[in-house]
Protein backbone atom coordinates (compact mmCIF):
# COMPACT_ATOMS: atom_id res chain seq x y z
CA UNK A 1 0.00 0.00 0.00
CA UNK A 2 1.37 3.58 -1.01
CA UNK A 3 0.91 6.53 0.95
CA UNK A 4 -1.70 7.95 -1.76
CA UNK A 5 -3.69 4.62 -0.66
CA UNK A 6 -3.33 5.48 2.36
CA UNK A 7 -6.96 5.73 4.86
CA UNK A 8 -5.47 7.22 8.18
CA UNK A 9 -3.07 9.84 6.34
CA UNK A 10 -5.90 11.32 4.58
CA UNK A 11 -8.21 11.04 7.76
CA UNK A 12 -5.07 12.42 9.83
CA UNK A 13 -4.38 15.44 7.33
CA UNK A 14 -7.79 16.02 7.26
CA UNK A 15 -8.33 16.19 11.04
CA UNK A 16 -5.29 18.26 11.80
CA UNK A 17 -5.63 20.93 8.57
CA UNK A 18 -9.71 21.27 9.81
CA UNK A 19 -7.84 22.00 13.45
CA UNK A 20 -5.68 24.60 12.36
CA UNK A 21 -8.34 26.20 10.24
CA UNK A 22 -10.87 25.92 13.16
CA UNK A 23 -8.85 27.53 15.14
CA UNK A 24 -6.53 30.04 13.50
CA UNK A 25 -8.85 30.96 10.61
CA UNK A 26 -7.18 32.43 7.66
CA UNK A 27 -3.42 32.35 7.27
CA UNK A 28 -0.79 29.85 6.26
CA UNK A 29 -1.34 26.07 6.84
CA UNK A 30 1.50 23.61 6.03
CA UNK A 31 0.86 19.88 5.34
CA UNK A 32 3.97 18.04 5.30
CA UNK A 33 4.25 13.72 4.85
CA UNK A 34 7.46 12.32 4.45
CA UNK A 35 8.01 8.39 4.21
CA UNK A 36 10.68 7.39 6.59
CA UNK A 37 12.67 5.27 4.72
CA UNK A 38 13.55 2.51 7.90
CA UNK A 39 10.40 0.72 8.99
CA UNK A 40 8.16 2.63 6.24
CA UNK A 41 6.98 4.95 8.81
CA UNK A 42 4.96 7.95 8.03
CA UNK A 43 5.43 11.47 9.58
CA UNK A 44 2.85 13.98 9.06
CA UNK A 45 3.31 17.40 9.88
CA UNK A 46 0.80 20.11 9.78
CA UNK A 47 2.62 23.53 10.62
CA UNK A 48 -0.05 26.76 11.08
CA UNK A 49 0.74 30.25 12.46
CA UNK A 50 -1.22 30.18 15.86
CA UNK A 51 0.18 30.32 19.21
CA UNK A 52 -2.78 27.95 20.82
CA UNK A 53 -1.79 24.28 21.23
CA UNK A 54 -3.78 20.75 20.51
CA UNK A 55 -5.75 20.47 23.48
CA UNK A 56 -7.41 16.68 24.06
CA UNK A 57 -10.63 17.85 25.87
CA UNK A 58 -12.31 14.58 27.91
CA UNK A 59 -14.89 12.46 26.32
CA UNK A 60 -18.48 14.25 26.04
CA UNK A 61 -21.29 12.05 24.39
CA UNK A 62 -23.36 15.31 23.95
CA UNK A 63 -20.54 17.87 22.48
CA UNK A 64 -20.80 18.11 18.35
CA UNK A 65 -17.15 18.72 18.01
CA UNK A 66 -14.03 17.29 19.99
CA UNK A 67 -13.35 13.81 18.49
CA UNK A 68 -10.55 14.72 15.61
CA UNK A 69 -8.07 14.59 17.95
CA UNK A 70 -8.48 11.51 20.10
CA UNK A 71 -9.64 9.82 16.95
CA UNK A 72 -5.79 10.60 15.53
CA UNK A 73 -3.96 9.43 18.49
CA UNK A 74 -5.43 6.36 18.73
CA UNK A 75 -4.73 5.26 14.85
CA UNK A 76 -1.05 6.49 15.13
CA UNK A 77 1.85 5.44 17.44
CA UNK A 78 3.55 8.95 18.14
CA UNK A 79 2.14 12.33 17.93
CA UNK A 80 3.35 15.98 19.41
CA UNK A 81 3.42 19.27 18.89
CA UNK A 82 6.69 21.78 18.44
CA UNK A 83 6.02 25.28 19.46
CA UNK A 84 8.15 27.34 17.04
CA UNK A 85 10.31 30.41 17.61
CA UNK A 86 8.55 32.48 15.10
CA UNK A 87 5.41 32.23 15.25
CA UNK A 88 2.98 29.40 15.14
CA UNK A 89 3.11 25.47 15.68
CA UNK A 90 3.75 21.99 14.08
CA UNK A 91 1.40 19.63 15.00
CA UNK A 92 3.20 15.70 14.03
CA UNK A 93 2.11 12.26 14.00
CA UNK A 94 4.07 8.97 13.12
CA UNK A 95 2.62 5.87 12.15
CA UNK A 96 3.39 2.90 10.38
CA UNK A 97 0.81 2.17 7.37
Amino acid sequence: MGVADDYVGRLVVTELVTNSYKHVGLGHIVVRVVCEERGGVVRIEVWDEGGGLPVVRPADDQAVSGRGLPLVIALVQEWGVRPLLEEGKVVWVRYAP
